[in-house]
């Protein structure tokens, strides 16, 4: 038996890369492969492939998220960010949904990604990471690759609109700034109380983000301004270390998310969500050299200072 599906699965694949078309049969079983595994590596060394959730196939089909179709053209909806290289877009689905299609271009880059994952792929790694740890993410729906011989030319991923929520980064800018002084303490102890927690749970299993910014953290207020949930999105560097290089995952993380409160906390905040961060385990001493360690990463490419913008 496990002879014959071995036999199966090499018919299978010489088919897919010989571009002829499979029977029923072999169209059930590509369909299975066709799922998001959440594995650190690449989805497949040669071809167009588009890999789905279940259940998301055709929703996505409606679009023009086709299996081989050009999909690294695709332009579905609403451009919300935009680069040379990296093209996000807000879709609104004939079923009623929002979703978010984001697009990798690596022209004239042949060798960076060469047998190695793309960012969509770790980003659905990440995901499938934490969503086992029970931290609450962007529920990732399909991610795509484009690969020549092992070398990636375009990748993409999309993921499900998290409904009434705003990034944190645009929380501080815009709201945040201009609360008054008791609800301004309020939130900032409810949103690095559950930060602080998300990433003891994350570090102690040896999981690092690598790209903990505040635009990659998402809030959601109740009717009277008080925070109600807090959810992780765009991880395309995340990982697991080994406990010997776990140290610099923290730095990394935390380094992160110093970029921004530079400009908004006070040292004596940033300290408190340090102290409560690494617990009461630690000496006050060893707290202080992460401090230290922490700020050496920053200098490296110093942030700039960002200012409070009320919003019109």
């Amino acid at each position: 038996m496990h002879l014959h599906f071995f036999k199966k699965t090499i018919a299978v694949r010489q088919t897919y890369y010989l571009g002829s078309l499979p029977d029923s049969n072999e169209k059930q079983f590509i369909s299975k492969l066709m799922t998001l595994t959440g594995k650190r590596r690449p989805c497949h060394f040669h071809g167009n492939r588009l890999y789905f959730a279940p259940g998301w196939q055709k929703k996505l089909e409606e679009i023009g998220l086709v299996q081989g179709s050009c999909w690294d053209k695709l332009k579905p909806g609403e451009l919300i960010t935009h680069s040379k290289r990296t093209n996000a877009y807000k879709v609104n689905l004939p079923c009623g949904e929002t979703v978010y299609f984001k697009r990798y271009l690596l022209f004239g880059k042949p060798l960076k990604f060469y047998l190695r994952p793309s960012e969509t792929a770790v980003e659905v790694f990440s995901y499938k990471e934490m969503e086992k740890l029970g931290i609450p993410i962007a529920e990732p729906l399909a991610v795509g690759e484009i690969r020549r011989c092992g070398s990636l030319v375009a990748a993409c991923i999309v993921t499900r609109e998290i409904p009434e929520t705003i990034t944190l980064k645009d929380y501080a800018i815009h709201e945040w700034a201009f609360l008054p002084p008791q609800l301004r303490k309020e939130a900032f102890l409810t949103i690095s109380a559950t930060i602080c927690r998300h990433l003891q749970t994350m570090h102690g299993a040896r999981f690092f983000h690598f790209d903990s910014k505040w635009r990659n953290i998402l809030i959601r207020q109740n009717q009277t301004g008080m925070i109600e949930g807090l959810w992780w999105i765009d991880s395309p560097r995340g990982k697991k270390l080994p406990v010997w290089r776990s140290e610099r995952g923290i730095i990394y993380d935390l380094a992160s998310l110093c970029r921004m409160a530079l400009s908004f906390l006070s040292r004596s905040q940033r300290l408190r969500f340090l102290y409560t961060y690494c617990g009461p385990n630690m000496t006050r001493k060893e707290v202080k050299n992460l401090a230290i360690k922490i700020n050496q990463h920053l200098q490296r490419n110093p942030p700039k200072l960002v200012k409070p913008v009320r919003r019109l």
